[in-house]
């Protein structure tokens, strides 16, 4: 696997159309990972050669983004939400070199929306999570990409180009964090000192509902995400957002063990979110045997 911290500016091959990466379709009835101890040499596949390349796309999307922070011009979008020229840069980058990494795919990207499912998979692109971080300098942002085949998740990289920390994950190879495995997150419930993400938009939404752990939001969902993979944050719920802002997060926590589910414990369809809705029910990264918050209704 590339290690991101030891190749800041490594230039980017010309990527061709390679056989190798049209992937095996995986089972679309597989389940997370189960909890297993980690290789320090995990075997060569397509998939992790996959993701070496992946990384290096993702890793030079944010540097598009921090070298646009120079000249930054932003705007409102009709929902409310900030939109930066780093934003679109990273997107209009991205979308033709994970085609090319992978011919045959669509890219469902924020910025410049669905084109589809191609034969060989979907691409979902947040080029930059947490824009209001990002635009008015705090380093907690990020970029978000993954490979989604039959839905089911194949290939994922998330890049904090602020921390300089580059997190992946193939389907089957475990989870990464600059080149480094990720440990397996521990099962079992949340203890009222540890640290779990939420906003004061899922406060809102259940007024009278306590949660476990101590109250944390960083403003940016793969922030919070790549938090709980690293173990900082016990776990995370979410509410809203769609299925390119934590396709990526997704992936990279269920290869260690998380448990991700809508917050009543019924499976988040992928297949369903892929046709561009906004994430219906609040959701959750948990540990094994922590969830679910809220009965099933």
């Amino acid at each position: 696997m590339v290690n991101g911290s030891e190749f800041p500016g490594l230039p980017i091959p010309c990527l061709q159309p390679f056989t190798i990466f049209h992937l095996p379709f995986p089972d679309p009835k597989r389940q997370a990972q189960p909890r297993r101890e980690k290789s320090h040499n995990p075997p060569v596949s397509a998939e992790t050669d996959l993701l070496d390349h992946l990384v290096l796309l993702v890793r030079e999307g944010g540097e598009i983004a921090q070298s646009a922070r120079q000249d930054l011009q932003r705007e409102i979008k009709p929902d409310g939400s900030i939109v930066s020229a780093g934003d679109k840069n990273v997107e209009e980058f991205l979308r033709p070199k994970l085609q090319e990494l992978i011919p045959g795919t669509g890219v469902y990207g924020e910025e410049f929306g669905n084109d589809g499912e191609g034969p060989n998979g979907l691409w979902a692109v947040d080029p930059v999570d947490g824009t209001s971080n990002y635009v008015f300098g705090s380093p907690l942002w990020g970029v978000s990409v993954a490979l989604i085949q039959q839905d089911v998740l194949v290939a994922g990289a998330v890049f904090l180009p602020d921390l300089n920390e580059m997190y992946a994950a193939a389907w089957g190879e475990g989870a990464t964090c600059n080149g480094r495995p990720l440990e397996n997150i521990p099962a079992g419930p949340i203890k009222s000192v540890e640290l779990m993400s939420y906003n004061d938009n899922l406060v809102k939404a259940y007024p009278a509902q306590p949660w476990p752990g101590k109250m944390r939001c960083s403003g940016a969902f793969v922030i919070d995400a790549m938090w709980v993979a690293q173990q900082r944050f016990r776990g995370l719920i979410g509410i809203r957002g769609k299925l390119y802002d934590i396709a990526a997060s997704i992936l990279i926590n269920t290869e260690i063990g998380a448990i991700v589910s809508y917050i009543d414990g019924t499976t988040m369809d992928i297949k369903e979110l892929k046709s561009g809705i906004t994430i219906p029910k609040p959701y959750t990264f948990l540990p094994e045997g922590a969830g679910p918050l809220l009965p099933a209704v």
